[in-house]
């Protein structure tokens, strides 16, 4: 396998984390792009649930040091000793930072996953000292300030020092990276970047549908402004009782499906599944099917039982949709909140985010 190929797979099964239902909708987008390909996405799906081992593994090592093995590929050993090698470097910088630094220093497993996401299984010219400091400096503001300094005779002065203030918000750190670097993140590799962080500090992947995605504020995509003029779906009554019926069922992606749990686009696909139409089983593909079929609608013409999208996060999907619900009526909304860990009925939120509208037929 080339190192290219190898790099592709293993962003993609880092934003896939372990959930074999994204692999699943990898492999179909790859056979129809690239139908000589089909025998090489079976093996891969095959092998799934090892190919997320191995990136679990990757992460651990890069972040937590240690020997690679021999029982990983040598492409994977090759990069996982230059991320320990880059991440050395970066310690070094980071500690200088820290010591200006006043409050929260800037979190070191952010700094370290965003370079994963942007560097891990790249071709890079060899990055020298100034190039790290340029990089982890991006996650800090520095500021001036005034401090009284008293001395032993009792006389004192006012002394002017500078600290680092580590900035918080991703959106300005991708920012900075693109003004202060010049390296421009795409949607995937921000993506990339939060699982990366959640699996080295917190040891599982990020949530990649629902809402209340506190850690992208003020993310904002609208929405084209593209809509078609749809008669009301007959059907829309019908759904919404069906979502109605799930109140209070609880909320997992991981085991969506099974008894009563569902998520926001599985609750979407069933309520419509009931009445005998067949929308994707994610939001963003439920999205991508409603513009590429003629069947989105401006705000102004909801109906009851139509689809909302929002976009909380970038996340490399269609339009960087992250969640959807359906439409009640009167203002409300019906969805399988991952903030609220369950189906709940409530008024029609988060206006900033809404992205898409669809009446499916």
């Amino acid at each position: 396998m080339d190192p290219t190929t190898a790099a592709v797979i293993a962003k993609a099964a880092i934003a896939a984390g372990s959930s074999r239902k994204v692999w699943t909708g990898i492999a179909s987008v790859i056979a129809a792009l690239c139908l000589p390909f089909i025998l090489i996405v079976v093996c891969l799906m095959s092998i799934a649930s090892g190919g997320a081992d191995h990136n679990r593994a990757a992460v651990r090592l890069a972040f937590a040091g240690g020997d690679v093995g021999t029982n990983m590929p040598s492409d994977y050993r090759a990069y996982i000793s230059q991320m320990q090698e880059s991440f050395a470097q970066l310690d070094g910088v980071l500690e200088e930072i820290e010591a200006m630094a006043e409050g929260e220093p800037p979190d070191r497993y952010l700094v370290k996953a965003v370079f994963y996401s942007l560097y891990f299984g790249a071709d890079r010219v060899r990055l020298d000292e100034r190039d790290y400091t340029r990089f982890a400096e991006c996650f800090v503001e520095y500021e001036e300030r005034t401090r009284t300094i008293e001395h032993e005779d009792g006389s004192t002065e006012e002394e002017i020092y500078t600290v680092a203030v580590a900035v918080t918000d991703k959106m300005e750190i991708f920012r900075n990276l693109q003004e202060r670097y010049g390296k421009a993140a795409t949607y995937e590799q921000q993506s990339n970047a939060v699982n990366v962080w959640y699996l080295a500090k917190y040891g599982t992947t990020a949530p990649q549908e629902g809402d209340g995605f506190e850690d992208w504020n003020g993310w904002n995509v609208p929405g084209d402004g593209t809509y078609y003029d749809l008669p009301a779906n007959e059907a829309g009554g019908r759904v919404v009782e069906l979502a109605m019926s799930r109140l209070g069922h609880p909320y997992s992606q991981d085991y969506r499906g099974r008894g009563n749990y569902v998520d926001c686009s599985y609750l979407t696909m069933w309520c419509y599944r009931q009445v005998g139409i067949v929308i994707p089983g994610t939001a963003a593909e439920q999205g991508r099917y409603m513009v590429e079929h003629n069947l989105t609608i401006s705000k102004g013409s909801l109906q009851p039982g139509d689809l909302v999208f929002w976009s909380h996060k970038p996340n490399g999907r269609f339009m960087n949709i992250t969640h959807v619900g359906v439409y009640a009526g009167n203002g409300m909304v019906v969805d399988a909140s991952y903030s609220k860990g369950k189906v709940v009925y409530r008024s029609l939120f988060d206006n900033d985010k809404q992205v898409l509208y669809g009446r499916p037929q």
